[in-house]
């Protein structure tokens, strides 16, 4: 098990936007990373603790934690991010569901942001559309049993909060989804 708590880690950020009043969910107290199994069924689980309950009612916007690995590819999210419907399992009035996705530098597009989905490479990815199992209770969100192959074996470096910005196309869907680090440990 991997226990992180109240210090920045090194990895690919080197600095993150202050959480917003009002939003403690945000505020990252503690994440605990664990490894299970053998290297052909090797499973890694999270639990992450946020300074305040984390809203499940769907009116908060577009915000989300994240397993960040070495590479930026093959990146774990539990994240919510209605209206935009990408994904089968989204949890009803909530809207939190799981991903695997690619991300990479932010474009024009995405001034000021941390990273940018990338999300051609990121719907190509089997595991774009994930049902893992997760929980919410209070302050605490958790992921359990992810196949470490979901993720490429990365290493996992950090655990995040964030907020996204979806920049969205004529027709309505996103063509960029801007990645605004909030904490990082």
């Amino acid at each position: 098990m991997i226990k992180v708590g109240n210090y920045l880690a090194l990895g690919a950020l080197l600095a993150s936007a202050p959480a917003l009043a009002g939003e403690d969910y945000l505020r990252l107290q503690e994440a605990e990373v664990e490894w299970a199994g053998t290297a052909a069924a090797k499973t890694v689980s999270v639990e992450i603790k946020a300074a305040a309950s984390v809203p499940m009612d769907g009116k908060s916007g577009a915000f989300g934690y994240a397993l960040l690995s070495d590479s930026g590819n093959n990146v774990l999210v539990i994240v919510t991010h209605l209206p935009i419907d990408d994904s089968s399992y989204e949890t009803v009035p909530s809207g939190f569901h799981t991903h695997v996705l690619d991300l990479k530098a932010p474009g024009p597009s995405c001034p000021g942001a941390n990273f940018e989905v990338d999300l051609p490479g990121s719907k190509a990815n089997a595991r774009f559309d994930a049902d893992y199992q997760w929980q919410a209770k209070g302050s605490e969100i958790e992921v359990e049993h992810i196949p470490a192959a979901d993720l490429g074996d990365a290493g996992i470096e950090s655990v995040a909060s964030f907020k996204l910005k979806p920049v969205v196309g004529a027709d309505g869907k996103p063509t960029n989804l801007c990645v605004s680090v909030i904490e990082q440990i």
